[in-house]
């Protein structure tokens, strides 16, 4: 069984890896700041964190699939991780489809850098 970043076995039990749920916290923080899945790639990378496969430098893909994990609910809180999805929705990487039209009327805008949230908290 392969375990998400960030978790380990302990026992029989699936357990949270202390000395790494800051890692997964700032790329959930970055990104939601308005960081690119490559940039973040590069910060990890200059802070000498290795990617979970060990590789001292992570992939885009690698970041993306940690960002679209519910397994990080716990570590991030459900607000943050349901903005993370919706900031995924938004953005878009490629400017013009393949006849050469434009696929939005304006460039992407990460509302977080104005302090705005996607994700309204709701108490129960």
């Amino acid at each position: 069984m392969k375990l998400p970043y960030g978790h380990v076995l302990n026992g029989e039990e699936i357990a949270i890896h202390e000395e790494r749920v800051d890692v997964v916290r700032s790329i959930f923080e970055y990104y939601l700041a308005g960081a690119s899945l490559g940039k973040i790639v590069d910060m990890l990378f200059a802070k000498g964190i290795s990617s979970p496969t060990g590789n001292s430098k992570w992939t885009r893909a690698a970041v993306d699939k940690l960002l679209a994990n519910k397994k990080y609910i716990p570590i991030v809180g459900i607000s943050e991780y349901m903005d993370a999805q919706f900031e995924k929705d938004r953005r878009c990487n490629v400017n013009y489809d393949k006849a050469g039209q434009p696929r939005k009327s304006n460039r992407y805008q990460s509302p977080h850098k104005n302090g705005i949230k996607l994700y309204k908290s709701y108490s129960f």
